[in-house]
């Protein structure tokens, strides 16, 4: 597990008509114990598997959801099964944890809280994935995170003493993608880190900062994963100030939370 998030809407401020989701290169586990999205019923989970894709969804009158941030990794940990049969779907839990999923639900929708929905999860979560292998390329994976994408995936496929098809074919069984794509989502989300994290002077220096080779580079490729140009994403990102709460997988009690302004991970509200 990465983080565990919450985000509820303010009765006193006005709520965004639609969510637009963008690539990532991560599952989520989400449960909806508000309206939420209208597609969905009004207390609803479901799993979200590494995408490509983006899209839109219209928001309801009020907004409650619970989020669980995985690693690539845990559709293979968790569901023993490649990642790419998967890929750019949603799933209702139950519907692949079967009973155990339905129950864990319900136990989310009627906690008290964040940190009980956290006990709560965190338990059913590691003892499904208690005992289960990790293949080794699970390791690469993790330094193509690491360092953002910005890696040489000849050199690693060398190195893990694979041929390149069998290399490939692990890679996506963790994944969901073939090795350079998957750089290449990992490199568009840390776009999107580097910014929150520091102001720059232009997209220029913003695009460069993230190895792409120019502008117009930068450009088609942040709209190939999130479907809007990217000065457009950060206008609003900027104007945003939808509070949500970030909490490490290990936090021990409320008070400990941190609170983040802005966006979500994978997507924006408008």
């Amino acid at each position: 597990m990465q983080c565990f998030w919450t985000l509820e809407s303010d009765p006193n401020a006005p709520i965004p008509e639609n969510y637009f989701l963008m690539a990532d290169s991560c599952p989520e586990i989400i449960f909806q114990y508000n309206e939420g999205f209208r597609a969905y019923s009004a207390q609803s989970a479901r799993i979200r598997f590494q995408h490509s894709i983006s899209d839109k969804f219209v928001v309801g009158k009020k907004v409650g959801f619970f989020g669980v941030r995985l690693y690539p990794h845990a559709v293979n940990q968790l569901l023993n099964m490649p990642a790419n049969e998967v890929v750019n779907h949603v799933f209702d839990f139950s519907e692949l944890f079967r009973q155990g999923g339905s129950d864990l639900a319900d136990q989310v929708y009627s906690a008290a809280g964040a940190p009980e929905r956290i006990a709560r999860v965190s338990d059913y979560l590691a003892k499904r994935a208690s005992g289960k292998k990790m293949d080794p390329v699970k390791y690469i994976v993790d330094q193509v995170i690491t360092h953002k994408g910005s890696v040489d995936i000849p050199s690693m496929q060398y190195e893990s003493g694979l041929s390149v098809k069998q290399f490939e074919r692990r890679f996506k069984a963790i994944t969901g993608f073939p090795p350079k794509y998957f750089t290449r989502i990992v490199r568009f989300q840390a776009v999107k880190d580097s910014y929150a994290l520091g102001r720059y002077a232009s997209m220029t220096s913003l695009a460069y900062a993230c190895n792409y080779y120019d502008q117009p580079h930068f450009n088609r490729e942040f709209k190939e994963f999130s479907g809007v140009q990217p000065l457009q994403y950060f206008k609003r990102a900027d104007q945003e100030n939808n509070s949500f709460q970030k909490v490490d997988k290990d936090i021990r009690n409320a008070a400990k939370q941190r609170q983040f302004d802005g966006y979500l991970p994978c997507g924006w509200f408008v």
